[in-house]
């Protein structure tokens, strides 16, 4: 599977770098429990992780239903990667994008 890039993202509203409060010399373990839904590199980090990770079709199409589930209302407050994980697989099929 090749990785997709802010290229292949629907939309087009994300930062391209930090957003405000977020250290850029910060990785420790609040970076990778946490996904910060407006910094480009996470959002693209974490569609591409979830389509790697989880048994869903290998495909552009895949990593763009990510960004659309996660940009859904319903998952508007769920910053910890785990639940946003749970979120998208859980909601995968169920119709809402």
């Amino acid at each position: 599977m090749i990785d997709y890039d802010e290229n292949d993202l629907i939309k087009d509203d994300y930062v391209n770098t930090t957003t405000e409060g977020d250290d850029p010399n910060y990785t420790a373990i609040r970076d990778r429990e946490r996904v910060n839904k407006k910094e480009l590199y996470e959002f693209v980090w974490f569609c591409n992780a979830f389509v790697k990770g989880y048994k869903v079709e290998k495909s552009k199409a895949s990593f763009q239903k990510v960004e659309k589930l996660i940009r859904l209302p319903q998952a508007s407050n769920i910053v910890m990667r785990k639940e946003l994980n749970e979120f998208v697989a859980k909601n995968w099929n169920k119709g809402l994008v």
